[in-house]
């Protein structure tokens, strides 16, 4: 019994004591390793267990990676990696701090703020102080170009009204004599205005208007464009509203020129000036439309004078020659001639001489623009558009490209102050491109050339038909519905296949808009007169090169 007592007693002796003594010498080392770590935080007891290796598995104090004390003045984190130490400096070089900082280390309370990357840990908070400085502003920046000037060059070469008309002085003057003999002294008569569209017919007439308006004052002006009128017999009603007759629209066509007789044959009436803008469209059967204008400033008493404007050269003569036969109502002719070279070239350098800055056009640009036009029809208005879509190209090409441009201070970002010079110049290569885009090389031109067999052969045929049909009738002027008539005659003779009406007309378009022919369109297709607008000998000359366009010519319609 004593022996198994004391055994039991030992056993319970060794069991417990031995746990109880375990626990006791624990907890002294674990204090002690505390009181290491405040002192010295890269001094690790000998005795304590091996840490795991991803920083991820260590818990509280054991995370070394997150331990401020390790960093006394560390400066913000520069990767983007999370619980990495901070990139070492250079050779030669040492990281440079704020002078606030102190070599204290930060307080949990001061300095440490939640971390973004995981909940319960803390990260050195960055003061203003630790970041980078910001970079200084370049004085430089990329703009878009202006292009001022282009706008105010493409403004001025719309086909408005100029203050002063160069090359047609001498028929400014003409027309100034003609109104102030007739309608400042009140005596009746006409005048008939020719020439090829583009030669400042209405542009002369509208700016002597302008400069006798004083002198005119008593007068009543009326202007009419006849290619707005539904029919030749509509001007006489579009004649008698102006003159404030009421009711003549819905009035039979004898009663109201029979008003309009006595309207302008009154004695006390004051005088009638009537401008009749394209008047060879007042065209009709037997022409008594325009034999009735004609006559009436020859009645008497007749307090009417009249102008018409068209571009036929001898519509007096050709369609109209019972005036012959008639002193009295035989109109004065006056006539526009195509401008040549000098004189468009004169007209471009004026209008481009109000742009502010530096010339927008070349010299040598003008001066080609301006022979190629006087070379075919002597037209300002196609001129003036050519230099116009030159200027587009270019202007598109400009504001599609952008710049590096000085700031006038850095610390303002308004755009500079824009400049007087032009970005780039409207060269012989952007004209030439418009000429030939557009407008395409006349067939006179390209006579001698490889690519004269380029042009398509409809068109050939179709012009070799306006030219017979301009022969046999002896005419300048045909209608779309004669000349697509011969052209299927021609075509049946060459057994080629020919196009329909609508079809004629487009050719005919595209002819108009390579200069070779005219269109004066018409509310009607058939209707709308097509005419030449090159001599007859230089496209006979120029459609020769090929054997079919040769027999056209040789056998007729």
């Amino acid at each position: 019994m004593p022996c198994t007592r004391s055994q039991s007693e030992s056993q319970s002796t060794i069991k417990f004591p031995k746990r109880k003594s375990i626990r006791r010498c624990h907890k002294p080392l674990e204090n002690e390793e505390a009181s290491k770590l405040n002192t010295s935080p890269l001094s690790l007891s000998p005795q304590k267990q091996v840490l795991p290796l991803s920083p991820r598995k260590r818990l509280g104090d054991d995370n070394l990676c997150n331990v401020t004390q390790l960093l006394p003045c560390s400066p913000s984190k520069q990767g983007k990696k999370e619980n990495s130490f901070p990139p070492t400096s250079p050779k030669g070089r040492a990281l440079l701090f704020s002078e606030r900082s102190t070599p204290k280390s930060p307080t949990k309370g001061s300095n440490l703020v939640p971390s973004p990357f995981r909940g319960g840990q803390e990260t050195p908070n960055a003061s203003p102080q630790h970041r980078h400085p910001r970079k200084e502003l370049v004085c430089t920046r990329l703009f878009k170009q202006e292009g001022t000037c282009y706008q105010q060059a493409k403004s001025l070469l719309h086909t408005a009204l100029p203050d002063q008309l160069h090359a047609r002085e001498k028929e400014t003057g003409v027309l100034h004599r003609f109104l102030r003999e007739h309608v400042s002294r009140e005596i009746p008569g006409s005048l008939y205005i020719s020439g090829a569209p583009g030669t400042g017919k209405t542009a002369c007439l509208n700016r002597a208007l302008m400069d006798l308006k004083a002198e005119l004052a008593g007068c009543q002006i009326i202007v009419l464009n006849c290619m707005a009128l539904r029919s030749s017999q509509a001007v006489f009603p579009a004649m008698a509203g102006q003159l404030g007759q009421a009711g003549a629209d819905k009035a039979a066509r004898g009663d109201v020129i029979r008003r309009l007789v006595k309207r302008l044959t009154s004695e006390n009436a004051p005088m009638v000036l009537v401008v009749l803008d394209e008047m060879d469209q007042l065209d009709s059967k037997g022409q008594d439309v325009l034999y009735t204008m004609f006559e009436w400033p020859s009645l008497p008493n007749s307090r009417l004078v009249l102008i018409g404007i068209a571009n036929a050269l001898d519509l007096t003569d050709r369609i109209l020659p019972r005036l012959q036969a008639r002193p009295k109502c035989r109109p004065q002719l006056l006539n526009f001639p195509p401008y040549n070279k000098d004189q468009l070239a004169s007209i471009l350098q004026e209008r481009l001489k109000q742009v502010s800055g530096e010339q927008v056009l070349d010299h040598a640009a003008i001066q080609f623009c301006a022979r190629k036009v006087s070379a075919v029809s002597g037209d300002a208005r196609k001129a003036l558009d050519i230099c116009r879509r030159a200027i587009e190209i270019v202007e598109s090409d400009v504001k599609s490209q952008t710049v590096l441009k000085l700031l006038p201070a850095c610390k303002s970002s308004s755009k500079p102050a824009t400049d007087s010079a032009v970005p780039q110049r409207v060269g012989l290569a952007h004209v030439s491109r418009v000429i030939s885009d557009v407008y395409g090389d006349r067939l006179a031109s390209g006579a001698g050339r490889d690519d004269a067999n380029t042009f398509p052969l409809q068109q050939k045929i179709l012009v070799c038909s306006l030219l017979l049909l301009t022969r046999q009738q002896k005419t300048k002027e045909v209608t779309l519905g004669k000349l697509h008539e011969a052209y299927s005659k021609v075509c049946r003779k060459q057994k080629v296949g020919a196009v329909g009406q609508s079809e004629c007309l487009s050719l005919s378009a595209l002819l108009e808009s390579r200069g070779i022919v005219g269109l004066k369109k018409t509310k009607e297709a058939r209707l709308t007169k097509v005419f030449l607008k090159i001599e007859e000998k230089d496209v006979e000359h120029a459609l020769k090169d090929g054997v079919l366009v040769g027999s056209i010519l040789a056998e007729g319609i």
